[in-house]
């Protein structure tokens, strides 16, 4: 028997108890719902009928004697509380008369038991009592208000008291009505709930039987076919989750063993793929490596991205204070330090230059615009993992004393650029080109000019706003361009700068807009409130010194406080 006949045959016995299932729930269910049909058509409708009643006779009480206690006052509080109380009568009367009639069509309903019925016939007999003293409660209040009507006050009041008589009828008896129909629903519904419980252990029952018969049947006509593809999903799962599996043993020649066949050969190309990943994934980030063998190495195209450059602060000197091995050890203690951040943060690193790092981010393994948020928050978090790597200088450069300090400037740049392998025949590399990424390489070196660590482009800032913490520093033209840009210095996570730094950022602001104006004396009185919250910052003490000289030499008037770096 081929694999699609035993498929068949199993699927029709399964089909067979499912509908055998089926049949048998829908007659219990049935049975359910005329309960709960019941309930809500006759037990809960009765239930409020009974507290309306409850309600409009205080309410009426209430009306008649607000009516009497405005005689003598406003005669418009006193015919708007007689009007309201007929018209409470009226209520009283429709509600008498649909609860009766509910009541009434309650205890010929053949789809309750005896027992319930003979209770609803019961409290039907105490609701009519009450429905033919309902009158003579309405005719208190009749009396009550028609000697209000005359003026006659003293026989209004005498009439009044005879609301008292229906205390104990319109009180505890109707309280104890609602209770028995309460008891009754609360009944019923725990009736309806222990046959559902009843449903879920019959329904459990038979699905185990049915699931007994089913694998009884697929056991006895298909246990070859069922190892052998069982075999097959826990070699995939293997290969899913990244461990090494062996061939599958073919054991049938039917459909499942040509499966098995061509498993095995695609475990055989999936080993020189992953040897291919191990070799190269040492020299370029892994991900490009699995993407460049899915899709092709020879691919190039032009995306938004944003671009990343590191570089440590005076390394020359650093590197003359040690030895080479110490050197090597400082640089790959540093790049596996921020090469995790990168990565840890959806980031690709481009390449290692002497010192500097290069990286990107770009979909897809940043979605959308997020490249730019996830660059600055590697770019923070780089930073911290750096104040950690200060504190092992002293073990990995081997100098217990004067130990070396380290301090990387960044720069990172939002815009096109074209990404994909570039070189020759004979040797490539995956990476990104265009002036995005020479706009980044230069704010990296910007930072020298104002003794900044961080500092990014404006398309950076505003994809990544909502993200980090920032303030803008100036509007440049960097060298080998032409169009200014402004730059910010990144200063912290969103929502976690120091009210210091807040500060000093917003008096910054302050300044710079002043200094653009030529308002030198504001923009000098706000840079030197900066100083207060921080007397080493780099960009204030620049633009005091840029104040100073325009003092002397100021600008034209048509000056757009863009500022020229004429060096890379």
């Amino acid at each position: 028997m081929t694999i699609r006949k035993k498929i068949f045959m199993l699927a029709g016995i399964l089909l067979a108890l499912f509908a055998a299932v089926v049949g048998v729930l829908a007659f219990v269910q049935k049975l359910d719902s005329d309960q709960l049909a019941n309930i809500s058509q006759y037990e809960l409708p009765l239930s409020s009928l009974v507290a309306e009643f409850d309600v409009y006779t205080d309410r009426y009480e209430l009306e008649v004697l607000r009516a009497l206690s405005s005689a003598g006052g406003d005669g418009t509080a006193r015919d708007a509380a007689a009007a309201a109380a007929r018209q409470t009568a009226e209520d009283l009367r429709g509600v008498i008369k649909t609860g009766g009639a509910l009541m009434y069509k309650a205890t010929r309903d053949p789809a309750y038991q005896i027992e319930t019925r003979v209770e609803l016939a019961r409290m039907a007999g105490v609701l009519k009592y009450m429905s033919r003293s309902l009158e003579d409660f309405l005719s208190v209040g009749e009396t009550t208000l028609a000697a209000v009507s005359q003026g006659r006050l003293d026989e209004a009041r005498a009439a009044s008291l005879g609301f008292a008589k229906f205390g104990q009828m319109f009180g505890p008896d109707l309280t104890q009505i609602r209770h028995e129909l309460a008891e009754l629903t609360n009944g019923s519904t725990r009736a309806v709930l222990a046959r559902q419980r009843l449903d879920t252990y019959l329904t459990f029952a038979v699905f185990l039987a049915a699931c007994a018969i089913g694998l009884g049947v697929s056991a006895v006509g298909s246990t070859q076919v069922v190892s052998s593809l069982r075999q097959l999903v826990v070699s995939a799962k293997a290969i899913e989750s990244g461990k090494v599996t062996q061939p599958v043993v073919i054991r049938t020649r039917d459909e499942v063993g040509e499966l098995a066949l061509a498993f095995n050969r695609m475990i055989e190309e999936l080993g020189e793929r992953d040897r291919l990943k191990d070799t190269f994934g040492k020299f370029l980030d892994p991900r490009l490596v699995s993407r460049l063998i899915a899709s092709g190495a020879d691919q190039a195209e032009r995306r938004s991205l944003t671009v990343f450059f590191s570089d440590i602060k005076q390394f020359s000197g650093i590197s003359e204070q040690l030895t080479a091995s110490s050197v090597v050890n400082l640089l790959n203690n540093y790049f596996g330090a921020v090469a995790n951040v990168i990565h840890d943060h959806r980031g690709v690193i481009d390449k290692y230059i002497g010192d500097a790092v290069m990286a990107f981010w770009v979909p897809p393994f940043s979605t959308g615009d997020d490249h730019a948020s996830d660059a600055c928050r590697a770019a923070l978090a780089q930073q911290q993992a750096i104040a950690t790597l200060r504190s092992q200088l002293p073990e990995i450069t081997g100098m217990r004393r004067n130990a070396p300090d380290i301090v990387i400037r960044m720069g990172i740049a939002t815009g096109e650029a074209v990404v994909g392998t570039i070189g020759s025949e004979s040797a490539r590399s995956y990476t990104v080109i265009g002036d995005t990424v020479n706009l980044a390489s230069r704010l990296e070196s910007i930072n020298k000019v104002y003794g900044t660590l961080i500092l990014v482009s404006e398309e950076t800032y505003r994809l990544a706003q909502m993200a980090v913490e920032a303030r803008e520093v100036d509007r440049i033209i960097v060298a080998g361009k032409t169009e200014p840009v402004r730059i910010y210095e990144l200063m912290a996570l969103a929502g976690e700068l120091e009210s210091a730094r807040a500060e000093l950022r917003d008096a910054f602001s302050g300044g710079l807009a002043a200094y653009r104006r030529q308002d030198w004396d504001c923009a000098q009185t706000q840079f030197e409130s900066c100083l207060r919250n921080d007397p080493d910052d780099g960009p204030t003490r620049l633009f005091l010194e840029r104040i100073a000289v325009m003092r002397k030499s100021p600008p034209p008037t048509d000056w757009d406080g863009v500022w020229r770096h004429l060096h890379k």
